[in-house]
């Protein structure tokens, strides 16, 4: 029994070369707009690229973290006490460190005479 081939090559229809777009950096820009992105067809998959740019030039420019620091008003006097908790506590951990590090080590210390220039008595 043969079959007729009814499409050059193949029995069935021929297949088309699947290729997803894939889309550049330049291709989300949105000239003299630092804070917008442009989608640049109406597939789901570009929506969700155009996302992910926005994001990422959001948490650059660090907007995110200035509007989460703006959502609640700190006073200047409680700025400057937990800046300088941080500083204490930083400093707390460097000397402990430091202490942890030296305790291993054994020191020689020359006598008590002998440091200095001999003087005449």
């Amino acid at each position: 029994m043969h079959m007729q081939k009814n499409y050059e090559g193949g029995q069935g229809p021929p297949k088309k070369a699947f290729r997803r777009k894939r889309w550049s950096r330049q291709d989300f820009y949105l000239p003299g707009n630092p804070r917008g992105v442009k989608v640049p067809d109406n597939s789901p998959g570009a929506l969700e690229k155009s996302l992910r740019y926005l994001k990422r030039q959001m948490k650059d420019a660090d907007i995110i973290g200035k509007m989460r620091s703006k959502q609640e008003y700190i006073k200047p006097s409680a700025k400057r006490r937990k800046q300088m908790q941080d500083a204490i506590r930083k400093q707390q951990l460097r000397e402990k460190i430091s202490k942890e590090y030296w305790k291993n080590f054994t020191w020689i210390v020359p006598a008590q005479a002998e440091i200095g220039p001999n003087l005449p008595d």
